[in-house]
């Protein structure tokens, strides 16, 4: 006799595994090529993870924002990262039925474009909208680097890394 599936939006004890170790995976990415500013897999591994796993990635960018913060500290930039990584990944998993390399390398690309003026929100609350724009501008240069480096490792990167998680996932008979 079968075991009874699974209930709807409960995850196994594989798809726990699977995705602390993705959030652990882009932390690690992320402190490996921690050398080059702004230039990170973050958003491609999100992406991917988010295209597999649906609302489930929200669960590996948690993972990862926790090791962040228990890493680095707990300061602002951290809780900025706890609204902008799920805005990326729910944005792929509105969009997770596309699989054109290059529109998924300009969702990347936007999202670095845009990480800093994301980031100035809540110093609109600390010290008005001055305080917030000139954080922002203050970063522009990073957020260029942040954009070009996130749409050229997604469109070179998209495809085999899909290929070789989807690869993994049927191996291990995850989903």
């Amino acid at each position: 006799m079968s075991s009874p599936s699974p209930q709807a939006g409960r995850l196994s004890i594989k798809e726990i595994s699977a995705l602390s170790i993705i959030g652990a995976l882009i932390f690690a990415a992320k402190m490996a090529m921690a050398a080059l500013p702004n230039i990170s897999l973050n958003a491609l591994l999100i992406i991917l993870t988010a295209v597999f796993f649906g609302w489930k990635a929200l669960y590996a960018v948690g993972v990862y924002v926790m090791l962040e913060g228990l890493v680095f500290g707990f300061g602002l930039w951290w809780l900025c990262y706890w609204y902008l990584w799920p805005l990326l990944a729910a944005l792929a998993v509105l969009m997770r039925k596309n699989d054109s390399p290059l529109i998924w390398a300009v969702l990347a690309g936007l999202f670095g474009l845009c990480f800093g003026a994301l980031c100035s929100i809540p110093y609109i609350f600390i010290g008005g909208w001055a305080m917030a724009f000139s954080y922002w501008i203050s970063g522009l240069p990073f957020d260029l680097v942040h954009c070009a480096g996130n749409f050229v490792l997604t469109l070179a990167l998209y495809k085999p890394l899909h290929r070789a998680m989807a690869a993994v996932l049927t191996k291990e008979d995850i989903k």
